[in-house]
């Protein structure tokens, strides 16, 4: 005998048990496969890796993959040099140190089964019969403020908005009203 479905005590109506949403944010993990603590949706803030090398994102790709989350959402940091393609192009061409390929670095998280944020969104639905059922919308971003010296050598950098040259009220006038929802 199967338990009864609840009821609305006003409509009649079936309900279904709802329970919360579970969201697990890290970042900075730099190339470590740490043990996560449960969840529904992880969110990688950036940071996955030292350089973004290939190999560092393919074997952190892996590593989230096996995570035991419904949901990964994936947003780059200032140390995933490849990921920023205007950014690594201009390494390559003042070192030859700087040989990966941009095209294959992105395709690792692109063919992935990880949602990957690169200043867009995405909407996430959540279908587990075990799972909270949640829709949402989300945003990422991988850019931040240019901080001096200490981000000479990173990605997704913009000259701070008290610079006149600086790009954040264009940059953050791209996330426009009604692409982020709960």
């Amino acid at each position: 005998m199967e338990p009864a479905t609840p009821q609305d005590s006003n409509t009649g109506q079936e309900t279904r048990a709802t329970r919360r949403t579970r969201f697990v944010c890290i970042s900075d993990t730099h190339n470590a496969n740490i043990a996560l603590p449960k969840g529904d949706v992880l969110i990688h803030a950036g940071d996955l890796t030292n350089k973004g090398s290939h190999s560092e994102l393919s074997k952190t790709v892996q590593w989230l993959e096996k995570a035991n989350f419904e949901c990964k959402i994936v947003i780059a940091g200032n140390h995933e040099l490849t990921l920023d393609e205007p950014y690594y192009t201009g390494l390559k061409a003042s070192s030859s140190s700087y040989d990966e390929d941009v095209g294959a670095c992105l395709d690792i998280l692109k063919t992935s089964s990880l949602t990957y944020l690169c200043h867009d969104s995405a909407e996430i639905r959540l279908t587990s019969p075990s799972g909270p059922r949640t829709r949402f919308t989300v945003f990422g971003s991988p850019y931040s403020p240019r901080r001096g010296e200490e981000t000479a050598f990173s990605a997704f950098v913009y000259d701070s908005p008290t610079n006149p040259s600086g790009q954040a009220p264009t940059l953050w006038a791209d996330i426009a009203p009604g692409r982020i929802s709960w």
